[in-house]
């Protein structure tokens, strides 16, 4: 009975990997509602590229052929001094939080130091990139600052292609990460706020796992 359970753990070992990872993240959140009377905001084209870290820990376990399936777990904050919403500015005033849960596959290659991935993931994020914000004057020619900007609950959903590349027995660099993926606010905002926004995103970052 120990040995077969041995060879059991040794097994679902064989099969199972678990990782974590940080990323240093930059977004581009798009189709977002200009308020300013010109449309003249501070992004162009009803944009903002917030940028910031996120970190996860990923769980494969069952492999298929040259796939290597998983669960993914994510969480992040980025932000940005520009707005989409308005033609001021000000430190960090457009802000979002973010965490996502996901379906991963892991693919098997030639070369055994190459890993490429690809992952669906939906979560929640809570932003404040739609909404306009409150004005305050600096004194100064264009120097009018955005403050007080209130947040919004959205569902969000992305898919992730990726690529890492190992570097120890226990640790790959990921060279590159692509997103592409949309926000969809839960309940009412602002009137004539935007409800959904597109979402793309790059990421690189370090990953150490199992061995």
């Amino acid at each position: 009975m120990v040995v077969v359970l041995l060879g059991l753990g040794c097994a679902m070992s064989a099969r199972a990997q678990v990782g974590v990872y940080g990323e240093y993240l930059a977004s581009r959140l798009s189709g977002i509602k200009c308020f300013d009377p010109q449309g003249q905001c501070s992004s162009s084209n009803g944009a903002v590229n917030p940028a910031g870290v996120l970190g996860g820990v990923y769980y494969d376990f069952r492999k298929v052929g040259p796939v290597r399936l998983g669960f993914d777990f994510r969480g992040g904050y980025q932000k940005s001094n520009k707005s989409a919403v308005s033609s001021a500015g000000g430190e960090n005033v457009t802000r979002d939080s973010t965490a996502l849960f996901g379906i991963r596959g892991s693919f098997h290659t030639k070369y055994s130091w190459v890993k490429p991935y690809a992952q669906v993931s939906a979560g929640y994020t809570r932003s404040n990139a739609t909404e306009p914000c409150t004005l305050v004057s600096t004194g100064v020619a264009n120097g009018t600052l955005c403050t007080t900007v209130p947040y919004d609950n959205f569902v969000q959903y992305e898919a992730f292609g990726g690529l890492d590349l190992k570097i120890l027995p226990i640790a790959d660099l990921r060279a590159v990460e692509l997103g592409l993926g949309n926000m969809n606010r839960i309940g009412n905002g602002q009137a004539g706020t935007t409800s959904s926004v597109l979402v793309r995103s790059i990421g690189v970052g370090i990953v150490f796992h199992m061995p």
